[in-house]
């Protein structure tokens, strides 16, 4: 039987909870009437989960792994996870413990009724109040500004239609927006209630300092969903504030010679007509020169261009394992 479900988990020094995870994940499929495979990414951990996955490797025939040789980031992780991926459907989840594999069913009945990407919503989340906040105030301007809504982007939990995700190759912290940009390609997007556990091992990966990333990818993520097949366009709309400077400032300079004001003043708003000349002139230039780009390129609303490509460390089947005892590597080239 060829593979339905891929469930694909990033991982990161998380040596104590990745038994447990894969007993729940293994305990959910028993009810499975399909075939079934897990791929685990150790995102260059440096603890011995990569060591934990070797030893579970050879008791669990669905356990498919790859390491990637340095830390490069949860959506980096994923996007290798989906490479490697042969189910119709995958399924995302953290490897903290907090996502509930038993879940993975309800998403699986909404994938059935013609969605293409279900989404988790941890309704009742064991975090603290200010990661709370901070994440509702993300959530809502992405809902805003995509027109995707969403109550939780930030929930790994997610079911895809393969064929949906597979195209889109992201970056930075991407990842919380697969289904805002999966939107581009019109697929059918819902979210269900999922349960949340508070995190029992390891410490959370995130912190304060992701705010500005996870601000700034969505600045980068609203010009690609919006911007990317009609660059000019864009360029268009961040020239026209300095168009209207331009305007202001030369009618003043104007009015200063006419009127005689206080000597100065008419060349102050010269020069700041001019210097808002050249930055409306460079933005167009750009702009004409991203519209040559996109026409020379496959960048569509139906598929987004690779944006990133990773060397990876893979584990093998042992049959092909003679060379690097029960690894290989693989490389994809940029």
């Amino acid at each position: 039987m060829s593979v339905y479900l891929s469930i694909v988990v990033p991982l990161y020094n998380e040596e104590d909870s990745i038994e447990i995870l894969l007993s729940n994940i293994l305990k959910a499929g028993v009810n499975f009437d399909f075939e079934y495979e897990i791929i685990l990414i150790d995102d260059g951990s440096t603890d011995n989960t990569w060591e934990l996955i070797e030893r579970l490797k050879e008791a669990t025939p669905e356990l498919k792994a790859i390491k990637l040789r340095q830390n490069c980031g949860q959506t980096a992780a994923m996007v290798a996870g989906f490479d490697h991926a042969s189910g119709e459907i995958i399924v995302t989840m953290d490897g903290d413990l907090q996502n509930d594999p038993s879940d993975i069913p309800l998403l699986l009945e909404k994938i059935k009724e013609g969605y293409d990407i279900v989404s988790g919503w941890r309704k009742n989340r064991k975090d603290n109040f200010l990661r709370v906040f901070l994440s509702k105030i993300a959530n809502n301007i992405i809902s805003i500004t995509t027109g995707v809504k969403l109550h939780d982007y930030g929930c790994s939990l997610k079911a895809y239609r393969a064929e949906c995700i597979k195209t889109l190759n992201a970056y930075g912290e991407m990842h919380r927006f697969f289904p805002a940009l999966a939107s581009m390609t019109g697929a059918r997007i819902t979210e269900i209630p999922v349960m949340h556990h508070p995190r029992t091992y390891g410490k959370s990966k995130y912190g304060l300092n992701r705010i500005f990333k996870v601000f700034s990818d969505i600045f980068a993520m609203n010009l690609i969903i919006r911007f990317s097949s009609s660059a000019l366009k864009g360029f268009a709309l961040l020239a026209l504030p300095f168009l209207l400077f331009f305007i202001l400032f030369g009618i003043l300079s104007s009015v200063a010679i006419i009127y005689d004001w206080t000597q100065g003043k008419a060349n102050l708003f010269m020069i700041a007509a001019f210097l808002n000349l050249m930055a409306l002139i460079h933005l167009i230039i750009l702009g004409i020169l991203g519209e040559l780009i996109v026409s020379m390129s496959d960048l569509t609303h139906t598929q987004l261009p690779e944006i990133t490509k990773k060397t990876i460390f893979s584990i093998n089947d042992k049959e092909h394992n003679k060379d690097h005892t029960s690894a290989t590597y693989i490389t994809i080239i940029d």
